[in-house]
């Protein structure tokens, strides 16, 4: 295998990560986070299993560790260039627009993003 066959590889499966976590959230989001019905069901005395995570993100959100999280993995993809901590800044900034932490998410997978292309560069 040539280098090039390797990073195509590498690519593809860093690509297939970003877009599988993406769309899984956004499932996720869209059948239990954005119907109104949910709050009430989770705020019963039983609440199903799924109100668990779903009272994760919310936490997540509400303290912007999504942004966080994307933005501290984007400045360790820039400061060490490793395409695994470029394609987790990149996922989890992806991530962390889709649960209102833009500001730090996209910063962080612009870092992850920008490592990514340079070491193509290279």
């Amino acid at each position: 295998m040539t280098w090039r066959h390797n990073r195509f590889i590498a690519d593809g499966a860093g690509i297939a990560v970003v877009l599988a976590a993406v769309a899984g959230l956004a499932a996720f989001r869209q059948t239990y986070v954005e119907p109104p019905g949910w709050g009430a069901i989770c705020a019963a005395a039983a609440p199903p299993l799924v109100c668990a995570p779903l009272q994760a993100l919310g936490w997540l959100q509400y303290w912007y560790l999504w942004g966080a999280a994307a933005l501290a993995l984007g400045l360790a993809a820039f400061l060490t260039g490793r395409l695994p901590l470029a394609v987790a800044a990149v996922t989890l900034g992806a991530m962390a627009v889709l649960n209102y932490n833009a500001t730090w998410g996209v910063l962080g997978a612009a870092l992850g993003v920008w490592v990514w292309i340079r070491r193509g560069a290279g």
